[in-house]
């Protein structure tokens, strides 16, 4: 409410009848609306204060029953939210100090009051106690906040004890049963291939069949310990990534090891169509080769004996991506379960894959690698027909791989810095290739890491500023323990350098944009140019 339309309530200590006349006629002559009230004592002025509200106290210093600093101490402890304007007939600057130390909003001389001079001052003071209130107010309102956020991140604090005990005991639960699982899977295989192999005494195909078909359920129990350990690392975040320049058609072949025994023993026929001539890729070769296991032991599964499964890459040069999939001839899948089957712990209720259950993590997991792999998964399918599950990887161009993975941190709200590594020209080969594995280990799965030379590295950090004096301190840390444990020696000291900062929340296509210039202009690569080898 405005003070020029309300109504002013004011107590005025005055001990002299003839200024208390003045001032009260001074303040009803005003285009304020005063309501006053006139005491003559400390004493009265208390009994006035604790009986009803007062928007005002205009008190002389000196009255009967009070003098000096000691009158304004008073009125300001008996009514700690009122303004008080101080009059007295002479003072010093000193005293003038001390009046406004005791709480008073003014102070004025009573020469000084004429015309509107007091009313004036009454309603400034007014409002500047209404401010210091209000101040106030806030003031104990932060202090409440902060005791509740106090208590608030104290429970926090315990709250993420006790789940970090949880996560140490459960982690170290699925590691224990993992090992505990691997150890007898071990030597049950090995003690099959001894005999299968004849090697302790003559065995017949059909023996060899059945021990062949124990090797794969041994396999599979292997698969599922894996698939166990994925699903809680990628659940953790603890899962990282070796994205690096790979042969495709070596991923393949590798795969296509692991996957033959297994096909032959259920009469399945693998396949592979793979050009020789495909360019590099860009990505984590275990975790592709384990995309492609989990897709091609799921066709081996839901296939019959006498048909196909197909592993097949092809280039895709309008996307800047190699595509990698595996076909099979088997029941298909129907539309509306398209979706449903990349879901955690979901299997389709099929009888011809009731010999091979697992724990529905499979393609799930392998899902999620492709994403780390900076890909997508996809699925085709007609019942009766077969299906194709095909991902995608990037191929190894550095502006290409930089669009994809601000695509997958596209939420981030964390900065970005761009780092240029370098190692010195005298550095051997072999000795960069270690300093390469140390970066890799030294990435964080949120971070991104080119080699675009022998001797030189471009890294992408995803990191909140506050953080980032931490993780130098982690890096030096881990270099100097590298350096220790390292049988060749240490390696050399490497120079890191900031070349581009880029803010939260900035438009990715601007982000790019940027990169490419500085690519340009810090390694000389072109941005159609692939990354070095390695």
């Amino acid at each position: 409410m405005s003070l020029g339309n309300a109504t002013i309530r004011v107590l005025i200590l005055e001990d002299d009848d003839a200024d208390a006349q003045i001032t009260t006629r001074q303040l009803q002559q005003s285009r304020y609306t005063f309501q006053i009230r006139h005491v003559a004592c400390m004493d009265d002025a208390m009994a006035y204060l604790q009986e009803g509200s007062y928007d005002a106290i205009v008190a002389d210093v000196h009255v009967p029953d009070s003098a000096g600093i000691g009158t304004i101490t008073k009125l300001r402890e008996c009514c700690k939210t009122t303004a008080i304007l101080a009059i007295t007939s002479a003072a010093t600057p000193e005293i003038e100090d001390e009046i406004f130390a005791a709480g008073a909003q003014d102070f004025r001389l009573k020469e000084e009051l004429c015309g509107n001079a007091l009313a004036r001052a009454v309603v400034h003071a007014i409002e500047r106690q209404k401010d210091l209130n209000r101040i106030k107010r806030l003031v104990r309102h932060l202090k409440r906040s902060q005791v509740q956020l106090r208590d608030q991140a104290q429970q926090l604090k315990q709250k993420n004890r006790h789940l970090r005990k949880l996560y140490r005991t459960a982690k170290e639960f699925v590691d224990n049963v993992s090992h505990d699982l691997r150890t007898p899977l071990t030597v049950i295989k090995d003690y099959v291939s001894i005999v299968r192999d004849g090697m302790a005494g003559e065995v017949n195909p059909e023996q060899k069949k059945l021990l062949g078909k124990v090797t794969v359920r041994a396999d599979d129990l292997n698969n599922m310990v894996d698939d166990i350990l994925d699903a809680s690392k990628l659940e953790a975040g603890l899962l990282g990534a070796w994205r690096r320049p790979i042969s495709i058609p070596d991923v393949i072949s590798h795969a296509a090891s692991l996957l033959r025994e297994r096909a032959s023993i259920k009469g399945i026929e693998l396949v592979i169509d793979c050009p020789s001539d495909l360019p590099e890729a860009y990505c984590d070769s275990e975790k592709a080769v384990r995309v492609i296991s989990n897709l091609a032991n799921n066709a081996i599964k839901f296939s019959k004996p006498g048909e196909k499964v197909t592993l097949w890459a092809k280039y895709q040069p309008i996307e800047a991506e190699i595509l990698i999939g595996v076909t099979d001839h088997g029941p298909g899948i129907e539309q509306d379960c398209l979706e449903q089957i990349f879901q955690r712990f979901n299997q389709l209720d099929n009888n011809e894959s009731a010999t091979g259950k697992g724990f529905g993590l499979g393609l799930c997991i392998a899902q999620r690698l492709s994403r780390i792999n900076l890909g997508q998964l996809s699925v085709e399918s007609q019942v009766g027909q077969g299906s194709t599950f095909a991902f995608t990887v990037p191929l190894a161009e550095p502006t290409e791989v930089f669009w994809r993975w601000l695509g997958i941190r596209s939420d981030s709200s964390f900065p970005l810095y761009m780092n240029k590594v370098s190692l010195g020209e005298t550095v051997a080969e072999k000795d960069a290739d270690d300093f390469d594995r140390f970066m890799n280990c030294l990435l964080r799965r949120q971070d991104l890491l080119f080699r675009l030379s022998p001797r030189e590295w471009l890294l992408i950090l995803s990191i909140p500023e506050n953080e980032v004096q931490r993780w130098e301190e982690r890096a030096s840390r881990d270099f100097t323990r590298f350096n220790r444990n390292r049988p060749q020696g240490p390696l050399p000291g490497y120079s890191r350098r900031v070349i581009q900062q880029w803010p939260a929340r900035i438009s990715a296509r601007r982000v790019l944009s940027e990169f490419e210039r500085i690519l340009q202009r810090e390694f000389n690569t072109s941005t159609v140019e692939a990354i070095a080898f390695q």
